[in-house]
């Protein structure tokens, strides 16, 4: 019986193989399916978190990981970069008659004003490393730390020419076309519409510039804590205005980053007394100047600067092909908010400006270029002539509300910025509320708020109370 039993199962075992096999296949499929739907809900959750923690963190003011090099050799040469772009933006070719733009009759009275006040004021700016027109060549000297002045030579050779009475200048009509390409270079970047991107080997540490007087310190105490937050260890000048012996022993003792320079009031005074006038702001493209000369790039701010980023390698790129960088007050019109003298001062009127913007003159980046030359120049003279900076005999005028306060030194760099850059497109930001950020304006390389500009907000305690490790 036993015998048939076993004889009974081992015969029908080929028929019940392919359950067996099912069975098997199946207990092993479970086994796997339980660990793996474990690993996607894991990974799930995983990923999840991840993203909402990068979506937190780009809601949050953060330290990127960009590596600036101290020792950085790049010197960069943009000529045969700009001159082969071909842009996507044609700015300044619709012959807008209503707002200014760079013409070779512009250039040529903004420079021609520069000239006649060269004789008067050059000792002075032979100080600051200004170039005289009258001997470019030799007067052309290098800033430090990356400057291209034989590059700086060669454009200015080619674009303008002193006539032989030492009075009149002479520009070559292919400068609007060279100013055209730098403008449609920067505002391509707008909707990433760049046909070429021009090349930079390696980033040096940016220098971060200060100015205040003692009445200030407290604002630039806050300034120097937004720096100690976004950009540890980078070095700071502060140009001292007017600080008491205790405030600069704090500077000394509590913030190791950073370099005090006088400001050199006494030999500016002799040919400008209104430069001891603080608030004509005279001061201020001295200030630029000197940091410029110095270390070749700057990072500018006055002492209500707060800096809350510290993305600034699009805008330092960008400024090997534009020199100049500032930003833009959508909303504030420049005729309402300057003297109608100053724009009699460049030989322009004003009814030719009521749709350009106002730009803040407390937060830049400047760097040195062939434009830069150009327009620190002018910016200078400016400074040291009343009849430009000040010119209180007048009043503003504009087609809209006035707010009847001149911006002294804001006015000024605005009018010389728009002999050299083309406006951006009307009506064409901000749903249709506001024009294209100018070439000039940080907007055009990077669209986020590298800083805040506080009046009045202060930080007594900051430096006193900061710890030194």
């Amino acid at each position: 019986m036993k015998v048939n039993s076993l004889t009974h199962k081992f015969t029908s075992l080929p028929s019940q193989l392919p359950i067996l096999y099912l069975k098997l296949l199946l207990r092993l499929f479970l086994r796997r399916l339980f660990p793996a739907i474990l690993l996607v809900v894991s990974l799930y959750f995983f990923t999840a978190n991840t993203k909402k923690k990068e979506y937190e963190q780009s809601t949050q003011p953060t330290i990127t990981t960009t590596v600036c090099l101290s020792d950085c050799d790049f010197i960069p040469s943009t000529d045969e970069f700009i001159r082969t772009y071909t842009p996507k933006t044609l700015l300044g070719t619709k012959n807008d008659t209503t707002r200014v733009e760079p013409t070779v009759e512009r250039i040529r009275l903004l420079l021609e004003k520069v000239r006649s006040k060269e004789d008067k004021y050059q000792s002075l700016l032979d100080t600051f490393d200004v170039f005289n027109m009258t001997n470019p060549n030799i007067s052309f000297k290098p800033y430090l730390f990356g400057s291209n002045v034989d590059e700086i030579k060669i454009l200015y050779n080619r674009y303008i020419k002193l006539m032989n009475d030492n009075k009149t200048i002479q520009i070559d009509e292919t400068f609007i076309d060279y100013l055209r390409k730098i403008s449609s270079y920067l505002s391509d970047s707008l909707k990433n519409q760049r046909t070429n991107i021009f090349p930079v080997k390696c980033s040096r540490k940016p220098v971060f510039v200060l100015a205040s007087d003692g009445g200030f310190f407290d604002g630039l105490q806050g300034a120097i804590h937004t720096l100690d937050t976004f950009w540890p260890n980078y070095t700071i000048i502060v140009y001292d205005m007017g600080y008491s012996p205790a405030q600069q022993n704090l500077l000394k003792t509590k913030c190791k980053q950073c370099t005090v320079i006088k400001f050199p009031f006494a030999s500016i005074e002799k040919v400008a007394p209104h430069i001891r006038t603080l608030g004509n702001y005279a001061f201020k493209p001295f200030v630029v100047q000197d940091a410029l000369r110095r270390y070749g790039q700057i990072i500018y701010g006055d002492s209500s600067a707060r800096f809350n980023h510290n993305s600034f390698d699009p805008v330092l790129y960008d400024n090997y092909i534009r020199g100049f960088a500032a930003r833009e007050l959508p909303g504030h019109f420049l005729p309402c908010y300057t003297r109608s003298g100053a724009f009699s001062y460049f030989n322009q009127s004003y009814t030719n400006y009521n749709d350009i913007y106002m730009a803040e003159a407390n937060f830049l980046v400047v760097t040195d270029t062939f434009l830069t030359r150009l327009i620190m120049k002018a910016w200078l003279m400016c400074a040291l002539d009343t009849d430009c900076l000040i010119t209180e005999s007048t009043k503003a005028l504009c087609s809209r509300t006035s707010a009847g306060v001149h911006r002294y030194d804001q006015s000024a760099m605005v009018i010389i910025l728009t002999h050299f850059f083309f406006q951006g497109n009307r009506l064409g930001w901000l749903n249709g509320n506001a024009n294209d950020p100018t070439p000039y304006d940080m907007f055009t390389s990077v669209i986020k708020h590298l800083g805040d500009i506080k009046r009045g907000e202060r930080e007594p305690n900051y430096l006193s109370e900061k710890k030194i490790p």
